[in-house]
């Protein structure tokens, strides 16, 4: 169902932007990443264009990931945090309109990706 422009308007963040539910992080975690990881997410994004292939992006994105660990966090809690800020343009937007905290684990995100711009053939 379509909705207002008033019920548009009156959105939080909270409630709006992505189809995400973003784990929290203890505050007793205390890590910092480094400017290379995050140089590489930047570098690195998925925009959906015709030459990108979504299977070899993840396995990109799983490599930087696991040059690091980080004392009590999840894969699961890494990449729903870090993966959506690679991802732009078009892509960005379909997880922004996927609905609210409908994915909640890396594995929901991956498939979810995977079927939208890696269909079977």
């Amino acid at each position: 169902m379509a909705e207002t422009i008033e019920e548009y308007m009156t959105k939080t963040r909270d409630g709006y932007g992505s189809g995400i539910d973003r784990p929290k992080i203890d505050d007793k975690a205390h890590f910092e990443l480094k400017c290379q990881f995050l140089k590489e997410l930047r570098d690195n994004t998925f925009s959906g264009s015709d030459h990108e292939d979504a299977n070899e992006y993840i396995e990109k994105v799983l490599d930087n990931v696991d040059l690091f660990h980080i004392p009590n966090i999840t894969q699961d809690q890494v990449m729903l945090q870090d993966f959506p800020m690679s991802l732009t343009r078009a892509v960005s937007c379909w997880l922004r309109n996927e609905p609210s905290s409908s994915i909640n684990t890396w594995e929901a995100l991956k498939k979810k990706f995977l079927s939208k711009y890696y269909p079977p053939a």
